[in-house]
């Protein structure tokens, strides 16, 4: 079963924004030499290509 495009979308852009906000605090922290804050931007950037993908894929 295949979860539904916009529901997929609205989690992903979610996940997106929570990442953001963790990487803003890091860096406001001083944390941004720290591999989390690295797997972090990493994560952030698998993130926006999903959710390019998709987006293309429904419009």
């Amino acid at each position: 079963m295949n979860p539904d495009p916009k529901a997929l979308r609205a989690s992903l852009l979610k996940r997106e924004l929570e990442l953001q906000r963790l990487i803003r605090q890091m860096k406001l922290d001083q944390l941004h030499q720290s591999p989390v804050y690295k797997n972090l931007g990493q994560e952030l950037t698998t993130l926006k290509k999903q959710i390019l993908a998709l987006e293309e894929a429904l419009y």
